[in-house]
């Protein structure tokens, strides 16, 4: 039955809450005057608001006219506020480059989000059914898909909710002719135009006769266990992520790619698409060859290399680092422009610097007084963050900066100067990220520390150092 089972879905799903607004899809066919109806038997119950919305595709001339006339007049019979436009599909398609299933399907969820803000509804649902379901899963296993296509039509995802996700177009017939609701027919669906059109009238028939009279239900089985090893997938993909993720920007992350390596393919490639989406916005023509290009880059080749993806995107291997960023912002063969950036820092004081994300803790301690001295000492000593310093040596007040051109210091441990930007070099440090380390130096422009890497070799404790500056710096993200 119709009514158990789409209430079960919404229970089990915690689909609906008590007082929502709810959006309803209505193309005037069985599925959505059945799901309009069901959700009206629950109004009471939930409180609910409901709204009718209708997207008049104009690609059936009088009859597309007569489907919008008749959700309009099914919604002002019921008493319910509701929007009906119409959008040139061939138009939208030709201009976009689309074919006209996918112009339909990108335009109809456009108008039915800007239809739910317009009536502050919270939900939006769609009458997709079992049916559609399998048919979805079957055209993704032909097309070529990966397990996210084999979960096939998500019965919630993010506001947008589908009640009758498991019931089969048979149930929803038998509610219309229990219930004597009337609905229109659209005859394009029983013409083999449209490739789901095929699948349904031709290649799900031949199936199910020839082949296994429950081919329907073993696809929706796929789905679901699909669906439970993608969500499992998906939050191993999570943690796996923030333990990889170096830096993420508008226009690019950073990956740590020995990081990366170390995960197990299923999880190492979710991370890559987790990636391209971020900056993407979404997955639309990443194939699995696109995945597979990056895998190899990642394992087998050496130094600066790149792939170039759809959509303006570009993938690089840089020193152990995998960069996935928006093409217009590389500058190739030549040197990265940044804005010099600077803070003043207190001394002894306590500094948090919202745009570092770092607090900056500075103490003055007395060489004479040793107990103080090697409690610092000891509790500080294999942290990268924390640093002594001889107070008689630098000039005050201090500064943190970001590099500049013609920078020299003395690292420590090494004999003479060296330019900062060969020590990045060295350190295999992209130009990208050169501007976003910051670098400690006293008021005559003195390079006292590269936070993080290296203090200058002029700056360190030495047997006759009476005064020594502590710092110690808390990064955002880490203990």
């Amino acid at each position: 039955m119709l009514e158990e089972k789409a209430l079960s879905t919404i229970k089990r799903l915690n689909m609906i809450s008590f007082n929502d607004k709810i959006l309803v899809g209505v193309s005037g066919g069985p599925d959505s005057i059945s799901l309009l109806w069901f959700l009206l038997s629950l109004k009471k119950e939930y409180n609910l608001s409901i709204y009718v919305a209708h997207l008049n595709h104009m690609l059936r001339g009088k009859e597309s006219d007569e489907d919008a006339e008749f959700v309009k007049k099914t919604a002002i019979e019921l008493k319910l506020a509701y929007k009906v436009e119409k959008c040139n599909i061939n138009a939208y398609s030709k201009k976009y480059s689309l074919s006209i299933e996918e112009a339909a399907r990108e335009y109809r969820y456009k108008f039915y989000s800007d239809s739910a803000k317009y009536f502050h509804a919270s939900k939006i649902a769609l009458g997709h059914s079992a049916d559609d379901q399998g048919e979805t899963i079957l055209m993704r296993i032909i097309r070529g898909c990966g397990l996210e296509g084999l979960k096939g039509i998500p019965a919630m995802r993010d506001n947008i909710i589908r009640p009758l996700i498991e019931c089969t177009r048979d149930e929803i017939e038998h509610y219309c002719r229990k219930y004597q609701l009337k609905y229109r027919i659209d005859f394009t669906n029983k013409r083999s135009v449209y490739f789901r059109n095929k699948i349904r009238l031709e290649l799900l028939p031949l199936l199910s006769r020839e082949y296994n009279e429950n081919i329907k239900d073993h696809l929706l089985k796929l789905g679901n266990i699909s669906s439970e090893v993608s969500e499992y997938l998906h939050r191993e993909t999570a943690v796996a992520f923030s333990k990889v993720l170096i830096k993420e920007m508008a226009d690019r992350i950073i990956i740590n790619l020995e990081k990366l390596n170390n995960y197990p393919l299923a999880i190492k490639r979710n991370i890559i698409r987790e990636s391209i989406q971020v900056i993407k916005g979404n997955l639309n023509d990443i194939t699995f060859w696109h995945i597979h290009q990056i895998e190899n880059m990642t394992i087998h080749q050496s130094g600066e290399k790149g792939i170039d993806l759809p959509k303006g995107l570009k993938i690089k291997k840089r020193y152990n680092e995998l960069i996935i960023f928006k093409k217009k912002q590389e500058a190739e063969n030549q040197d990265y422009v940044f804005l010099d950036w600077e803070y003043d820092i207190k001394i002894p004081g306590n500094d948090k610097i919202e745009a570092l994300g770092m607090r900056f803790e500075t103490k003055t301690l007395d060489s004479s007084n040793i107990e103080p001295l090697e409690f610092y000492k000891n509790q500080y000593r294999d942290r990268k963050f924390s640093e002594f310093i001889d107070l008689e040596k630098i000039s005050l007040p201090l500064k943190i900066r970001n590099w500049r051109f013609g920078d020299k210091f003395f690292p420590l441990n090494m004999n003479g100067s060296k330019k900062v930007k060969e020590f990045f070099i060295d350190r295999k440090i992209p130009k990208e990220r050169r501007n976003s380390i910051p670098i400690l130096v006293d008021n005559e422009g003195k390079i006292i520390w590269i936070i993080g890497f290296r203090l200058d070799n002029r700056v360190k404790i030495q047997s006759n150092t009476k005064k020594i500056l502590f710092i110690k710096i808390n990064v955002s993200g880490q203990n």
